[in-house]
């Protein structure tokens, strides 16, 4: 046991106990932050440059933290919007097949007083020599 940090108590006297009526005082440190007068002191004004350095560094700090929340938000925003042009760009390709398949063109000129040749195409040829040059005026 340790004998200096030991309390010695004598045998006829009783513990000593904390007042229960007083309410606990606060650490001198605390009051003095409170008030401010800490800031008076030699240590505090010897350090002025660093406690201002370090609540810049917390409102840098504060300002990357809303920034990134900002971007995150954007970016989400920005993968819904990206999802839906996604799912339009489909279903309009979709239709626009739809719309080139010949039998649907063949409906749609139908109704325009035209109607859909049976013969295929035939490829003409023409020599070189058969062709005439323009004139120049």
């Amino acid at each position: 046991m340790n004998k200096l940090r030991e309390k010695k108590e004598e045998p006829g006297e009783a513990p000593k106990k904390k007042a229960a009526g007083k309410p606990a005082r606060l650490p001198r440190a605390l009051i003095s932050v409170l008030n401010g007068s800490f800031l008076t002191k030699e240590s505090v004004l010897s350090n002025m440059p660093f406690i201002l350095f370090c609540a810049g560094l917390g409102l840098a700090y504060i300002a990357y933290g809303y920034w990134t929340e900002r971007t995150v938000r954007e970016l989400d925003r920005t993968n819904g919007e990206l999802k839906e042009m996604r799912s339009e760009y489909l279903t309009v390709r979709s239709h626009l097949e739809q719309a080139q398949q010949q039998s649907h063109v063949a409906d749609d000129i139908s109704a325009l007083g035209l109607k859909e040749s049976r013969t295929p195409p035939t490829l003409i040829t023409v020599d070189e020599d058969q062709l005439e040059k323009p004139s120049e005026p």
